[in-house]
């Protein structure tokens, strides 16, 4: 089978390295200096799920759509979430990268990012991953795995049969991360929502860990309001999570989800320190976007992404 990653970051860099290790004919497309040092080095994974090497050879690169050869099975969007509505447009018009069957499969944070893509593909091609597992870059091609908590999720947002996303899955396990296709994608990306906009920006705010922002009674003061602004929304559109109340999500989050990612930092983090935009605007911003749509207030969102973009003001330009 084909796979094209689009996208050399950490996420990209690591869902490559596992179809390539599964025998998966794997390319990568990456407008930057990472396409050239990954042409000449590789890719290497490192971390919780041991090291995986990859080598120039078993790779193809491009750093333009119109290199790109014909019938891929699957096209991995793994950019960040600014860029959706360019990558859509350039698959659109280069629509024999995917095969007649192939899927478009979105790896990234937050909710709503399949949007773009469905202003050109049906539902049946457009579909969705949740990750509960923390990538950071070590080098331009080596990712290392930091934390886990739960399964890749992949699946369809819109009903759409998701069995032929079973060998991606399978590749994805092979390589050592857990991972499997559900059902139930929208009640987990819902989740994973809960959980990038409580910890995400956050964390970036006050260069914390995961677990040191729960550590303070203060924070987790702020992070309740945030988790109960987000139930209200959730609500107040008709989506569907796994939990009831905030309390009962509450209890989960702090009892499991926090201690297993303890030590992570999170990608916003990551991105301000690189003096890169962050995804605030499809995370928290998200939040915002719908709450307001719906007439539900979420003034602690509101704030957040708005430090956010203050520091952005000052550390990213």
């Amino acid at each position: 089978m084909k796979t094209l990653i689009i996208g050399a970051g950490a996420v990209g860099c690591a869902v490559a390295a596992a179809t390539a290790n599964a025998g998966m004919e794997t390319a990568i497309i990456d407008t930057s200096t990472v396409a050239d040092y990954i042409q000449e080095n590789g890719l290497k994974r490192t971390g919780l799920f041991g090291d995986i090497t990859i080598a120039p050879d078993r790779l193809a690169i491009y750093k333009d759509y119109d290199q790109i050869g014909t019938g891929y099975d699957y096209v991995i969007v793994s950019v960040k979430t600014m860029f959706n509505k360019a990558v859509a447009a350039d698959l659109a018009a280069h629509r024999e990268i995917l095969s007649p069957t192939g899927r478009i499969v979105i790896f990234q944070n937050g909710w709503g990012n399949d949007e773009a893509y469905l202003e050109y593909f049906p539902t049946s091609q457009v579909f969705n991953a949740r990750i509960i597992t923390g990538f950071e870059k070590l080098s331009p091609g080596v990712t290392n795995v930091t934390v886990h908590t739960a399964p890749i999720l992949l699946g369809s947002l819109h009903g759409e049969s998701i069995q032929e996303l079973e060998p991606l899955a399978d590749a994805i396990s092979k390589s050592g991360i857990p991972s499997e296709i559900s059902e139930e994608l929208e009640q987990a990306l819902w989740a994973k929502v809960l959980y990038n906009t409580t910890l995400n920006p956050l964390g970036a705010i006050l260069d914390m860990s995961y677990g040191q922002l729960a550590s303070s009674e203060h924070l987790v003061g702020i992070m309740n309001k945030m988790i109960e602004e987000t139930f209200a929304v959730i609500d107040a559109a008709g989506y569907k999570t796994f939990w009831k109340t905030a309390k009962e999500y509450q209890d989960v989050f702090y009892g499991k989800l926090v201690p297993d990612t303890f030590a992570h930092r999170s990608s916003t983090l990551q991105d301000i320190e690189n003096r890169r935009k962050t995804e605030i605007d499809t995370l928290n911003g998200c939040i915002l976007r719908i709450g307001e749509k719906h007439g539900v207030p979420t003034p602690t969102h509101a704030m957040i992404v708005e430090m956010i973009k203050g520091i952005e003001d000052i550390r990213c330009q």
